[in-house]
């Protein structure tokens, strides 16, 4: 049984800036009610170093550890809300490229454009597809748009001439980011306007998962990834979660997801993977039911990427 791990990211800060990480630490130690401020400096510290992996191979060896055959590399356009760093898309492009070519069929990239580039953006995306191989279309909208802005209708062309999926972050993110464009029916009129589109709303099978059922349910082309459903399985909820997916025969829906290197600090890659194996075991799920989340369903809706590099 292929697993393909939809939902991932280079780690390193070239693409998940110190900033987002230290969105999370405050979050922990206001939940927490921690007003050491040595926690704070310990814990970043922390972040900073589980995001340093930029050429994905600390991340290849989780991967064989944990049986994982490919994983899609996801590229967010952090240009509008982290500045500078994030200007020349076509460098963090290339690097994932060099990746791509680094460790040959493991990794699968999606283009990450935000809309307010314009014309230059679907151009970026053209050039992600055309000379980079990439596979797909990333959207983060809590950059400060919605995923049904028409100014993605000329993306969502381009994705719908190539029959590339296209990955809108959805829930909540790094306390920095605005939450306003993040909850599932945001992407709605998009995937009304462009039914030819297949549309993955990430961590949507973790996170406002009653809500994103319903568009599974309801709109062919929507679909749910599990990414960040580490936190449910802290908690002892995992089981019912994917019990309410089944339930609302949505199962067909689901792509597995682990949002590397976001919940690193919780378990390893192995972990996770023999956390939805556990699912057979206790009679949850079927062989089939996982075969099809660990990797069928991902394949039906990105088939130009079995063959990418």
């Amino acid at each position: 049984m292929e697993v393909i791990d939809c939902h991932s990211h280079v780690a390193s800060s070239r693409y998940i800036p110190d900033e987002f990480f230290d969105g999370w630490v405050d979050n922990i130690l206001a939940t927490s009610g921690s007003k050491d401020d040595r926690h704070g400096a310990a814990l970043r510290q922390v972040f900073r170093k589980i995001n340093e992996d930029p050429l994905c191979d600390e991340y290849v060896a989780q991967m064989d550890e944990a049986g994982i055959a490919r994983a899609v590399l996801l590229i967010i356009d952090f240009k509008y809300v982290y500045g500078e760093p994030f200007d020349d898309m076509v460098e963090i492009y290339r690097r994932h490229r060099e990746i791509l070519e680094r460790h040959p069929g493991r990794f699968i990239c999606f283009a990450g454009v935000d809309p307010r580039r314009g014309r230059a953006g679907v151009e970026l995306l053209e050039l992600g597809i055309e000379q980079y191989g990439f596979s797909g279309l990333k959207l983060y909208p809590p950059c400060g748009f919605s995923p049904s802005d028409e100014r993605l209708d000329p993306y969502y062309e381009v994705c719908a001439q190539y029959q590339l999926p296209v990955l809108s972050h959805i829930g909540p993110t790094t306390p920095s980011l605005s939450f306003n464009f993040a909850r599932p029916e945001g992407i709605d009129e998009a995937a009304r306007r462009f039914p030819q589109v297949k549309f993955v709303l990430g961590h949507a099978g973790s996170t406002h998962f009653r809500d994103a059922a319903v568009l599974a349910e309801y709109r062919p082309n929507v679909f749910l990834d599990m990414s960040g459903f580490q936190a449910a399985a802290s908690r002892g909820r995992f089981d019912d979660l994917m019990r309410f997916h089944k339930e609302n025969g949505i199962l067909n829906k689901i792509l597995f997801g682990t949002d590397w290197p976001i919940h690193r600090l919780l378990g390893a890659q192995k972990k996770w993977v023999d956390r939805f194996k556990q699912l057979c075991t206790d009679g949850i799920l079927t062989q089939r039911e996982l075969a099809n989340i660990f990797g069928e369903t991902f394949r039906s809706i990105s088939p130009s990427s079995i063959g990418a590099a």
